[in-house]
């Protein structure tokens, strides 16, 4: 399975929120079974931001972003994520599920309740370990 990680996701790694632990237990799991766990480069700049906002270490962000797969995104990205369906859908959000796709992930892990309509819209199965 190729499971894409998502910025609302991702956080849980840097910051403990509810479903921190849930979330880690999940990762570990798929990477240990062989899955591959990934994201697009928008993440760096999502994650980096936050970490900045909330005066995390830089040092944590990238330790996150060497264990995954990260897509360049290309043009194709962005034409794709102008064109999903969904009115309230945000462009970053966009920009990860046409990412998801076109890096061919089976799912997103997200939870982030628009961008997961829009992931199920096209196909992807969403996860949220809770």
């Amino acid at each position: 399975m190729r499971c894409y990680l998502d910025t609302s996701a991702a956080a849980k790694l840097l910051v403990e929120e509810t479903e921190s632990d849930a979330l880690v237990a999940f990762l570990e799991r798929a990477m240990e079974g062989g899955d591959v766990v990934g994201s697009s480069r928008l993440l760096e700049t999502e994650l980096r931001r936050l970490a900045i906002r909330l005066t995390i270490p830089q040092e944590h962000v990238t330790l996150v972003l060497e264990r995954l797969d990260l897509l360049v995104p290309d043009d194709e990205v962005f034409r794709t994520a102008g064109l999903l369906p969904g009115a309230s859908l945000r462009s970053f959000d966009a920009l990860h599920v046409a990412a998801a796709l076109r890096w061919g992930a089976d799912a997103v892990a997200t939870y982030d309740e628009r961008q997961a309509l829009a992931a199920r819209a096209v196909g992807l199965e969403v996860v949220a370990p809770a």
